[in-house]
Order: C-alpha cells, then sequence, then structure tokens
C-alpha cells in the first residue's frame, strides 16, 4: 500500500529509477478534475491564454516545493497545520470524487451514444473504491503517466486533438485572474499531503530534480494533453458535437484513471493524520454523492449550468481558502499569538477566517459572475491581511 511503500523507499532500485517514480507519483497525484478541465474553461472564456496563465503558475509553484523546502522542513509544517492538511485532504478526494460521477461516470452520450459503457463505468467506480480501501504502490504512478500518454496518442490518432491558435495579446479579463492563479497555485502545494510525501522520501538534489521532473516534464504534458481536448471539451461534457466517439472515449478513460490515482493517494498518503480507515472513506463518498445528487437542482447564475457553478465553487477552496491559510498562519513569521509548536493561535485564526469571509463576495463576483476585475480587491484583502496577524515583540 502507498502507506508502506512510500514512506521508506525502496533502496534495491537504481537512484535514478527512484526519482522518476516519484516524479511520476507527483504528476500523476497532482493531475486533479483542476488540471484536467480547468482549462477547457479558461481556453474557451479567454482562448490559448487562459491555458498560459493556468499552467506557468502551476508548473512553477508546484515545483518550487522542493527547492523551497530544506530537509526536514515538511516534517514540521505536518506536525504544526495536521487539521489543515488534512481538510485539504478531504475537500481533494470530495472534489475528485463528485467530479468523476458527474461528468465521467455518469451516462453521458455524444451524438446518442454512450461514452463510457456500463460496464465500464462499474469498473471505474470498482476501482476507486479498490484504490482507497487498499492504496497503490508508488510504481503505478509512472504506469498511469504513460496510460494517459496511450490515450493522449490513441486520441490524437482518431482526431480528438485540436490546438488553437495564438490569438496575440492577453485580454484584459484574464490578466486579472493571473495573480489569483498565482496565489493559489503557488501556496496550495504545502497542504498537499502526497507532495510531502515525496518530499519526505526525498532528499537534497535528489528531492529538486524529483519535483522539477515532475512538473517540468510529466505533469506539463498532461496539460498539454488537457489544452489539445480543450476546443472538444464543452462538446464532450455536454454530449453534443462532433467529437469521435472512440477519442472521447480514450479522453474520459484518461481523466477516469487520473482521478482513481489521485484519490487513491490522497487517501493513503502518511502526511497528516496517516492513511484514512475505511469509515472515513465511506464519509468523503457519501459527501461526494450527496453533492452530486444535489447538482442537477442548482440553478442557472450568469449563464453558468448548475453543474458548472458547482465545479467554480469547489475551485474557490483552492483559489482562496487554502492559499489564504498558507499566506496567513503558515509562512514562517515571528507572532505572538502562536505555541511554542508554531500551531497558529486564536488571533491568528480569527485574522484567517474574517479575510476569507470579506474577500469572498468578491471571489463570487469573479470565478461565478466571471466579472474578473473584482477578483484584484479580493485578493488584495487576502494579502493585506496579514498586517493583522501580529509580529513579536
Amino acid at each position: 500500500m502507498i502507506a508502506r511503500s512510500t514512506s521508506h523507499p525502496d533502496t534495491a532500485r537504481p537512484a535514478w529509477l527512484e526519482a522518476i517514480l516519484w516524479a511520476a507519483y507527483l504528476a500523476c497525484s497532482w493531475t486533479w478534475c483542476i488540471g484536467m478541465f480547468l482549462p477547457v474553461l479558461l481556453v474557451r472564456d479567454f482562448g490559448v491564454w487562459g491555458w498560459v496563465v493556468f499552467a506557468v503558475p502551476n508548473v512553477i509553484g508546484a515545483a518550487a516545493m522542493g527547492w523551497v523546502l530544506w530537509d526536514g522542513a515538511s516534517e514540521r509544517i505536518v506536525s504544526r497545520h495536521r487539521t489543515a492538511v488534512e481538510w485539504f485532504r478531504l475537500v481533494t478526494v470530495v472534489f475528485q470524487l463528485w467530479f468523476l460521477a458527474s461528468f465521467v461516470a455518469a451516462p453521458i452520450t455524444l451524438n446518442n451514444n454512450h461514452i463510457v459503457p456500463d460496464a465500464a463505468r462499474f469498473a471505474i467506480v470498482a476501482a476507486m473504491v479498490a484504490g482507497l480501501l487498499f492504496g497503490l504502490d508508488v510504481r503505478l504512478g509512472l504506469l498511469a503517466w504513460l496510460g494517459s500518454a496511450v490515450c493522449a496518442a490513441m486520441a490524437a490518432s482518431r482526431g480528438g486533438l485540436e490546438w488553437p491558435g495564438w490569438p496575440g495579446a492577453a485580454p484584459n479579463d484574464v490578466l486579472w485572474l493571473a495573480p489569483v492563479c498565482a496565489f493559489g497555485f503557488a501556496l496550495c502545494p504545502y497542504l498537499d499531503p502526497t507532495f510531502h510525501q515525496a518530499r519526505q522520501a526525498t532528499r537534497g538534489g535528489t528531492a529538486r530534480a524529483v519535483f522539477t521532473l515532475g512538473f517540468g516534464v510529466l505533469f506539463l504534458a498532461m496539460i498539454v494533453f488537457t489544452l489539445g481536448y480543450a476546443q472538444w471539451g464543452n462538446e464532450f461534457a455536454s454530449g453534443a458535437g462532433g467529437l469521435a466517439l472512440t477519442a472521447a472515449l480514450f479522453i474520459a478513460l484518461h481523466i477516469a484513471m487520473q482521478l482513481v490515482y489521485t484519490c487513491t493517494v490522497h487517501a493513503r498518503a502518511t502526511p497528516g493524520r496517516g492513511p484514512w480507515p475505511a469509515a472515513r472513506i465511506a464519509f468523503a463518498m457519501l459527501a461526494a454523492c450527496g453533492v452530486a445528487l444535489a447538482t442537477p437542482h442548482v440553478p442557472v447564475v450568469a449563464g453558468l449550468a448548475g453543474r458548472e457553478v458547482v465545479y467554480r465553487l469547489f475551485m474557490s477552496f483552492y483559489g482562496l481558502v487554502f492559499p489564504a491559510y498558507v499566506w496567513l498562519l503558515m509562512i514562517p513569521r515571528g507572532t505572538a499569538d502562536s505555541s511554542d509548536r508554531g500551531v497558529p493561535g486564536r488571533r491568528a485564526m480569527r485574522v484567517f477566517w474574517l479575510a476569507v469571509g470579506i474577500a469572498a463576495p468578491f471571489y463570487w463576483m469573479g470565478f461565478i459572475e466571471r466579472a474578473e476585475l473584482w477578483l484584484v480587491p479580493g485578493l488584495g484583502i487576502v494579502l493585506a491581511s496579514r498586517l493583522f496577524v501580529a509580529p513579536r515583540t
């Protein structure tokens, strides 16, 4: 299980192979329904510039953790912020399970044909349950990445990839979105238990190489694949349009495979409170089912279908709540409101929740109403709130 095999790397493997395995583990653990679907929405709204403002801070921010954290720092972060790491893990798994139920394992049709046959949908759910309960070896990350590479090649051979042209100057709206993307992708990795799993299992230059290869090459290839099917993505999600059924099937297989892997390694990671017991896994699955059942009843907002509204609301955790926590409570600072162990004190927590609450309406306007200019003052509120976390005197 991942809890066993990722805590203590197999020293019998050559160092170069160990690095590749951990790099693939990171790339696939970070290939969420964000990397596989958010660019679809951004390309729809902003053209290829939407993908750029997503991809650049994502790759750099994720890879930076291997360079920023020195040996032993990850263990201290997790011990001080264990509850936040657990909340990040829970929201992430519920998000992936909801997306799987709503977009992939649901009986979606394309030109009146089922994209994913009934037997395949059953197999996806069975694989998810088995993975959550029994875990995965770190080596399967490389297999998952290679499987997605095969899916990309097969989808391309059947006309499933179409590359958008370069539109010229970036539109103003995407420029307002860029700082929020940078804020989220730079800080969210420090709450991700799979990042800490990999950082604790590697040391020094090896850690830097693993994170650089994992995100600068392997994960980047994943989101380039997303860019390739982004033109078809909205048709694929709605079940209409001219995408060939076989190409759609390979795209769906890629998404399902990565979601299963992501959920499994998050649930079985040892940083935080350790691998999840069966009761916590059941709770996450029930929570995702509850959100999925409620999703069809969510009304259209600002021209967005209910399913996209729910997706964007999940995204607010990674654009606002979690990075605000890291910014206000985790980045090293001297405070008069911390215990000796560095656990955030009451004043700091009050500042955090107040900042999130005040910024939330601005993020709603930017993410849901799609008036992106509102994101600028929303982010400014969070950044300025650090001034109210009292320094040590």
